[in-house]
């Protein structure tokens, strides 16, 4: 594996500085703070705001007028924010120009798109990090050794929720928003492959699921809007020799509720809130415990791994074909409309939205059951 010029800290370049780019744009400045980078600059479809501008300026980096100019200033990484139909076209370009890259999640919805990314960086001898931040906390790991180590007894489910709530901007804020295509680009833009893409994948990694397994898939996908995708939505996964996996969501929750996942045993469970690296353990016969974990920065982790390789990469991007296995079949599944009676329609200080009749409880109660919506008793009032 190539390793970055010694001549001083590595150039980073940032693609996409709107949405979740901004987040990778303010981490950007913290490391150039602390000297760990040189930012070499960005761009953006969307002409750069005076704030922006002071901000790049300051760091001593370029606002370029499109990626391919970027490239041309030869960074020596990456960072693709773009939309998820865009990240195949950039990515690789990146990886021929000789950068290592760091591409926001999903990497793809197509398993294509994410197989040519991962052959252009063997081929470019790069690497080529996926933004699951969660992948780059210690819970994990410390999960996956309580159910290695039998702590919990024999595993008989690995589930995750999702209650988040999403006003109607939220589908406005982009032409790609809430479709499945666009210009005949696959987008994909649903629940469970955007906005709960961490949920999935996080169950994915603890059950262990690798590029050569097909786990049998089964989903009840539902909409409270004129949109594509869902916004709500049960996904379940089975695999031989793995425990199966139950992942429920809605972006139509009353109040959001933290995200965390599930994991179920004989003799106990644990449960890891993954935007906080909390992990609750509670074996059946003891009191719970609650953990509280570090996490790297995967921008940090994806530096050091090119500066001291060995480690590996919290989520290289061949480690998540099973994610863009199962987010590529969710894109032929049918999409129901919930019925009037039971949606809700609020105005308030989360701005105009959707709300679910009783739809939370209903999550909960799926991935505590390993069910899908429909399995539950009583049934949903909604479905």
């Amino acid at each position: 594996m190539a390793r970055l010029p010694g001549s001083g800290p590595p150039r980073v370049a940032l693609v996409g500085t709107g949405g979740y780019g901004a987040v990778h744009f303010d981490n950007i400045e913290r490391l150039a703070g602390a000297g760990r980078l040189r930012f070499a600059g960005c761009t953006d479809l969307r002409p750069p705001g005076p704030g922006l501008l002071r901000r790049v300026a300051g760091l001593g980096g370029t606002f370029f007028a499109d990626y391919e100019t970027l490239l041309r200033a030869v960074p020596d990484v990456v960072v693709v924010a773009t939309p998820p139909h865009r990240h195949r076209e950039m990515v690789c370009a990146a990886l021929a120009a000789g950068a290592h890259v760091l591409v926001e999640k999903p990497p793809a919805v197509e398993l294509a798109d994410l197989d040519a990314m991962t052959a252009a960086a063997t081929a470019a001898g790069r690497l080529c990090q996926v933004g699951f931040q969660s992948l780059g906390s210690a819970a994990p790991a410390r999960l996956r050794e309580l159910m290695d180590g039998g702590d919990l007894g024999e595993v008989t489910g690995i589930g995750a929720t999702g209650c988040w709530t999403r006003a109607d901007a939220y589908y406005a804020r982009a032409p790609w928003a809430g479709r499945r295509r666009l210009d005949g680009a696959a987008v994909n833009d649903g629940a469970l492959s955007n906005p709960f893409a961490h949920a999935v994948m996080n169950c994915v990694a603890l059950a262990g699921l690798g590029a050569a397994d097909r786990p049998r898939a089964e989903a009840e996908l539902y909409r409270t809007r004129p949109i594509e995708v869902e916004d709500t939505g049960c996904l379940r996964l089975a695999a031989p020799g793995r425990p199966p996996i139950t992942i429920a969501v809605t972006l139509c929750a009353e109040r959001p509720r933290p995200p965390y996942v599930l994991v179920n045993g004989d003799r106990g469970s644990a449960r890891w809130w993954y935007e906080t690296d909390a992990l609750e353990v509670a074996p059946a016969d003891r009191p719970a415990i609650t953990e509280r974990h570090t996490r790297v920065d995967l921008l940090e982790d994806l530096l050091r791994e090119v500066r001291d390789p060995g480690a590996g990469l919290a989520c290289p991007i061949e480690d998540t074909r099973p994610f863009v296995g199962v987010v590529e079949w969710l894109a032929g599944q049918p999409v129901r409309l919930v019925p009037p009676g039971a949606r809700r329609r609020h105005d308030d200080e989360l701005g105009p939205r959707n709300s679910i009749a009783g739809v939370e409880e209903d999550i909960e109660h799926a991935v505590a059951q390993s069910r899908l919506f429909s399995e539950l008793r009583p049934r949903p009032g909604w479905l």
